[in-house]
């Protein structure tokens, strides 16, 4: 039994007549089921989603890119996916039963004049959250400019005989006469004539209690979902045999991998029988080796995995072999650098997965988590560094993974998954009581891995960056915005700068005022990059290519590799440095390899290159998001999740360090010459050294980028330098090194024995240079 009951509501009496009337019993003490309980996500493979938990009786699900109600239900959400449940393969899901089939529901709108449908832009503006309760603002764009706005505030009811239901109370504005406003299901349309505020009550029978399902960790694997997007799982499980045999037993039968995959390609793209009995095998002549490859790794995965060995690293004169296995001489840092004081602000139950921060004009810092809250925080007494002396306030949440922030004029912008959106206080309280749509019009899939990070506002516009999806068939493409630093007008219009991106975890503002991106090494990137971001620059992640490009573009060469493993895993957000003497350097994290690095970028014929240097590490996580503070501080924002994208699995954190004047001993700037290098350190070397080829290990490699995953060294060679030089301060040591090649990474390794004039060791001995271009004599 399901019927609906319009009422327009033209005075208060009339409203609490018909109430009456109706026997209806909205709660009046509200309690949501959950927290949050209105909240963003994508649900049921569809993006843009928004899902209220009204009551435990019923859930809605409104599709925010379509602007209509998607679902009604008693169950929940499955709240599944890398950032609720560390599972990269999958995404939320509705369980339970609908009350409603798809085609009663109303949720289509349209507009007519003289009975004919006339050309309309819908646009979703946003919400607001005011006493647990929500109202969502679409508009209607008409030709003739003319804007009318739709609000709709939706509630669960029930009726006299506790039949359950779900009221949508309407509000039209601006409807122009002689057009007439409808909302459709498939079946039927209500109308109105004119503006004014409505309500809808659709009541449902009752339904018995609902039970979500137990899916267990079978999905993080690509392989599964490949398998599962197939039929796989029709004939076959991971451990028992059924129609054909288990996954384990095709493993164990099969153990030399890189002989077996052909065999096993071709036999599940031709099928047939004879192998493991008589049942035959069906062909898939649909399927790609692209596809067929991570579904035999996954089947290989049920076995026990195999230790890689690690050659040992050739040690050359007096760099011995405790010389490159000591922290920063071949090994991650392990403390914090000594010319910072560190202070950790996480403490009790706060324990923030940080996706972004910034600070309001005075002086409050504002943190946004990548968790299952998706909240923003409000911490007051930052500055003292004292956990005694901070408060903090959740000041808004329900966002979909919210990976940048910024204040803009005092206003607050965050950067959700799939939308830029302006945070506003309506009423002095400190918690956000609209969330307004700036931006949503960027391409989206439901991919799990199709982030938007970081956030930057320079000059009226907004800046993030995009990663590629990484959960498509071989026949499906990658959407056109994915990859690709966006810039975002005020006005929510956009536009691509560059393209070739993978997942680029940090953009930001650096030397000479101009934006750089880092980005992980992946298929198409053999190593982690810095970039320096330029207007129609191809970046080299192919699958970012369009069938419109007959021919692959140059890849643009960073300004920075970042050799995976040694100096970077996931990198993240980059920010100018404002200290010391290394005022005017940039620095950058890393999620996965932990830590902070520092780079010096300088301008060789037009274009960056520089070196990356260890810098920090002894943080309790890895390092995410960086923000200088008023105080002058570095605040650091952290992050992880469990099996990948962490630092020693630590998932959170909140630290500071603050600049105590400290000299550090180190490689301050190593800058290319016509014929070598010249390293510049912090302080003098000691007055007994002289610096010869003993001191100093050299590399230099070049990266070739291709489908797989990363890539080698590629033509790896030992240089020698014919002269060593110091300068007459002993703070700059001149090599010249013949048979240095352009568009290579070079690499340096000093000896842990050399000292400054102070009696200072090296805090760390390595560096890698970036030498896209030799600069020519007359440049340097």
């Amino acid at each position: 039994m399901t019927y609906i009951i319009w009422v327009r509501f033209q005075a208060l009496g009339l409203f609490l007549l018909l109430f009456c009337l109706f026997s209806c019993q909205p709660k009046v003490d509200i309690e949501r089921p959950s927290d949050p309980w209105a909240f963003r996500s994508v649900l049921d493979k569809k993006p843009r989603m928004l899902t209220l938990a009204l009551d435990s009786a019923c859930y809605v699900a409104y599709d925010l890119s379509n602007q209509q109600l998607y679902k009604v239900w008693k169950g929940g959400v499955l709240l599944e996916g890398a950032v609720y449940t560390n599972k990269k393969n999958i995404q939320p899901s509705s369980w339970g039963t609908p009350y409603l089939k798809n085609r009663e529901i109303y949720n289509r709108w349209k507009i007519t004049h003289d009975g004919n449908e006339i050309s309309i832009t819908w646009k979703y503006k946003g919400y607001k959250l005011k006493d647990k309760q929500i109202t969502i603002w679409n508009e209607a764009h008409m030709e003739s400019g003319e804007v009318i706005r739709i609000e709709e505030q939706p509630e669960f009811v029930s009726n006299k005989n506790g039949d359950p239901g779900l009221e949508r109370r309407i509000l039209i504005e601006n409807l122009p006469e002689g057009h007439t406003l409808h909302l459709c299901s498939e079946q039927n349309c209500e109308k109105w004539e004119k503006s004014g505020s409505y309500v809808v009550r659709t009541f449902f029978d009752p339904l018995p209690d609902q039970h979500p399902p137990s899916l267990g960790d079978k999905y993080d694997h690509l392989g599964i979902l490949k398998m599962e997007m197939s039929d796989c799982y029709t004939c076959h499980e991971e451990h028992n045999k059924m129609v054909g045999p288990s996954f384990a037993d095709i493993a164990a039968k099969y153990p030399d991998k890189k002989n077996s995959y052909p065999q096993l390609i071709k036999k599940i793209l031709e099928g047939g029988a004879g192998v493991w009995g008589e049942i035959p095998m069906n062909p898939h002549p649909e399927l790609r080796e692209g596809d067929i490859i991570p579904m035999l790794d996954y089947i290989y995965s049920l076995k026990p995995a195999i230790q890689a060995s690690h050659s040992t690293p050739i040690i050359k004169a007096s760099l011995t072999e405790e010389d490159v296995r000591q922290p920063g001489f071949g090994a991650a840092l392990e403390g914090v650098h000594p010319s910072y004081d560190i202070r950790t602000l996480h403490f009790g139950d706060f324990k923030p997965k940080v996706g972004a921060m910034a600070f309001l004009p005075d002086g409050r810092l504002l943190v946004s988590t990548w968790d299952r809250l998706g909240a923003v925080y409000l911490l007051d007494g930052v500055e003292k560094g004292d956990t005694t002396q901070i408060t903090i306030k959740r000041i808004a949440e329900g966002l979909a993974e919210p990976l940048g922030l910024e204040v803009v004029d005092g206003e607050i912008y965050v950067l959700q998954k799939h939308e830029l959106t302006h945070l506003v206080d309506t009423d002095g309280d400190d918690i956000i009581d609209e969330y307004r749509v700036v931006s949503d019009a960027w391409g989206v899939t439901e991919d799990f891995h199709e982030f938007a990070f970081g956030l930057v506002h320079k000059e009226g516009k907004f800046y993030i960056a995009t990663s590629m999806a990484m959960r498509l068939m071989s026949n499906q493409k990658q959407h056109p915005d994915r990859g690709r630093t966006l810039e975002i007008g005020m006005d929510g219009t956009y536009r691509g700068l560059d393209y070739g991106l993978r997942t680029p975890n940090g953009i930001g503002k650096g030397v000479d005022g101009e934006l750089f991106v880092t980005d992980n090494q992946g298929q198409w990137l053999p190593g982690n990059k810095l970039i320096h971001v330029k207007e129609g620059a191809y970046n080299g992640m192919a699958w970012g290519l369009q069938d419109s490009i007959d021919e692959t573009p140059p890849m643009v060469p960073p300004a920075i590799w970042l050799p995976d493993v040694e100096i970077g895993n996931s990198p993240s957000e980059p920010i100018l440095m404002k200290d010391g003497p290394y005022k005017g350097q940039m620095l950058h994290g890393d999620v996965t390899h932990g830590g902070i690095k520092r780079d010096f970028l300088e301008k060789v014929n037009g274009a960056y290159q520089g070196s990356v240097f260890r810098f920090s590490q002894g943080f309790t996580a890895g390092v995410n998001r960086l923000v200088w503070g008023p105080d002058g501080a570095l605040y650091v924002g952290e992050i992880g999740m469990v099996g990948g994208w962490s630092w020693k699995e630590n998932q959170y954190g909140l630290e500071k360090l603050t600049y105590n004047g400290k000299s550090t001993f180190e490689m301050l700037a190593i800058r290319a010459k016509p014929d070598g290098f010249e390293i510049e350190f912090t302080e003098p070397l000691a007055n007994d050294k002289q610096m010869s080829n003993d001191d100093i290990l050299i590399q230099q490699w070049w990266y070739a980028p291709t489908p797989a995953y990363g890539g080698p060294k590629k033509d790896l060679t030992y240089l020698e330098p014919s002269e060593i030089t110091l300068s007459e301060d002993r703070k700059k040591c001149r090599l010249v090194i013949p048979n240095l090649k352009e568009q290579h990474v070079v690499y340096f390794l000093l000896s842990a024995n050399i000292k400054s004039n102070q009696g200072n060791p090296l805090w760390s001995g390595e560096a890698w240079y970036t030498l896209n271009q030799i600069p020519n004599s007359n440049e340097k």
